[in-house]
């Protein structure tokens, strides 16, 4: 068997150096030879799948009872942010209810294993006070190796390709050929950038139970194209005919974006002949109760109630228009927080609620579906009260509230010795203005009113002036600026000086803002209406650990 972390270390890869351009993508100019080298060329993926014996391809077969037959079906989940969670959820669910469940995302944090898991929540699974699974990823199969076999197919092939295939275009091909290995059901695959030209755009339309759009916003603009209708033709790019179609609602960013995003999604799926799933088929509301638990461990616990709305033929596609009927999913205990989790949850439930009912892919035509029929409400309570998302305001240190500092508590000793206040340390991957707006108002949800203090590191490839305003707008006490390294490596880092430069051009701008405010406050004769910005203190760290020091001792200054 060999490793597949330093199988892959040698091959290019974008997540380290940065995409190139959309020139190099080939979406606006597909005739220009000097980007012909750098293009995402989907011809090599399907080359090195046929060689491995087309392991992402579900065969149709009669029914058995068990299973169809040989392969797995896909659920492909596209969009900018919310598509790990989205595919956490959606995993969630299908591995409570007892099906094989593969899964494919990226990136990592700490191995290449940790992208592609297979296998059902096992049986014998311990559960918690609450009936939830204790960490049932630990019990699935992950997979770090890779047989010998396989190995030299790839080495053969990237030799033909004069090594022209990607990190992420053999790893893709690689956990196909883990899912076929171990028999997957299901696999919820989750785009890496775009969708059109992405290396997981490898599935046939019998293939595919379902395609998921999540929030759609204007990162990896100038490699998808360099404007927002670019963005979204490469993330429909993964649509197929006639097959179902879920589309998150778009709720952050400026409100003619938001439209923009609709009217162009609409015309996309439209064209490439998928059937958009609405609320007219089938709908699904969440209802925070506004409740927070923490647990044992110190990490946030949200409670949601859900609304199920079908129109009660229990078969989406007969086209039969029955009374309405309402199910309810009471108390839902989400580790996953925050308004733009029960966003993602609503759609993962969503598509669960119509291949239940057999809107997913089966082997009786190229329409209707077979149905999931061991999705039930109780396994869709579980699956959601059982994903879990790395990097999604993920609790690194959890706050006090009344508890007593131990080891256990503590992730870092010495900040447990530093700290005599009630402070948490929270881990989130946003970054763009989207994802910061959402992160926010989780942060308004889980600790409202507390004094807040922000550690931000970004890659070179990101609105950090776009970022840094919603920053603003959370009125932190502190702002520390800092560099951290992107998938292990520098290049993509970005420097501390650009970062004090953006905040610069940030504090300019709500200065020149509040002069005005100022002025006009008192051409009205009202100086009351003006109310003066506070500026938060701010800090520069090239270290990363000094970083998270000086936030927690500026916020003990400001007790």
């Amino acid at each position: 068997m060999v490793d597949i972390d330093a199988f892959l270390a040698p091959y290019r890869n974008y997540e380290k150096t940065g995409l190139p351009d959309f020139r190099r993508l080939g979406t606006l100019n597909r005739t220009d030879e000097q980007y012909k080298d750098d293009a995402y060329d989907l011809r090599r993926v399907y080359d090195l799948l046929r060689a491995l014996g087309e392991p992402h391809l579900w065969e149709k077969t009669e029914h058995t009872g068990a299973r169809w037959g040989p392969g797995f079906q896909t659920i492909h989940v596209a969009g900018t942010k919310g598509k790990g969670s989205t595919v956490g959820f959606l995993a969630g669910i299908l591995r409570a209810s007892g099906y094989n469940t593969a899964t494919y995302k990226s990136p990592h944090v700490h191995s290449v294993a940790e992208r592609v898991v297979c296998g059902p929540i096992p049986p014998d699974a311990q559960l918690d006070e609450r009936g939830a699974h204790l960490d049932p990823t630990t019990r699935l199969a992950t997979h770090g190796k890779i047989d010998a076999e396989t190995a030299r197919i790839v080495l053969d092939a990237q030799e033909k390709e004069k090594g022209k295939l990607t990190y992420f275009e053999i790893l893709t091909v690689l956990a196909m050929v883990k899912f076929r290995q171990l028999g997957a059901e299901m696999a919820v695959v989750e785009c890496g950038v775009g969708g059109e030209h992405d290396a997981t755009n490898i599935f046939t339309q019998e293939s595919i139970a379902a395609v998921v759009m999540t929030a759609i916003g204007k990162d990896h603009v100038d490699a998808l194209g360099g404007t927002l209708g670019h963005i979204v033709r490469a993330k429909c790019g993964i649509v197929q005919m006639h097959r179902p179609t879920f589309v998150a609602p778009q709720t952050r960013g400026d409100v003619l974006q938001r439209d923009d995003v609709n009217a162009l999604l609409c015309s996309e799926i439209w064209a490439e002949g998928g059937r958009w799933i609405t609320e007219y088929d089938l709908d699904v509301k969440a209802f925070p109760t506004g409740e927070i638990e923490w647990t044992a461990e110190g990490k946030p616990v949200q409670l949601v109630d859900y609304e199920i709305w079908t129109d009660g033929s229990d078969d989406l596609w007969s086209g039969k228009h029955l009374a309405w009927v309402k199910r309810d999913l009471k108390g839902v205990r989400m580790s996953l927080v925050g308004p733009h989790q029960r966003e993602n949850a609503v759609n993962a439930l969503r598509v669960m609620e119509f291949i239940r009912c057999g809107g997913g892919q089966g082997p009786e035509d190229s329409d209707g579906g077979y149905r999931w029929s061991k999705i039930t409400d109780g396994t869709m309570r579980v699956g959601l009260e059982n994903a879990t998302s790395p990097g999604c305001f993920e609790t690194v240190l959890p706050p006090l509230r009344g508890r007593v500092w131990t080891d256990e508590v503590a992730t870092r000793e010495r900040w447990s010795r530093s700290i005599d206040v009630e402070c948490g340390i929270v881990a989130d991957g946003a970054h763009t203005v989207e994802s910061a707006q959402a992160f926010f108002e989780t942060v308004g949800e889980i600790f409202p009113g507390d004094p807040l203090a922000v550690v931000v590191a970004m890659a070179s490839d990101k609105d950090r002036a776009g970022f840094l305003m919603e920053v603003i707008k959370a009125k932190p006490e502190v702002i520390v600026l800092t560099t951290v390294p992107i998938a292990g490596g520098t290049e993509r880092s970005m420097s501390t000086s650009a970062l004090k430069e953006a905040w610069d051009f940030c504090e300019e701008k709500v200065r020149g803002a509040e002069a005005y405010a100022k002025k006009k406050a008192d051409e009205k004769g009202k100086p009351e209406l003006f109310n003066p910005w506070s500026p938060p203190r701010v800090l520069v760290e090239d270290d990363f650990d000094a970083a998270i020091d000086a936030a927690v001792i500026g916020l003990r200054k400001g007790k």
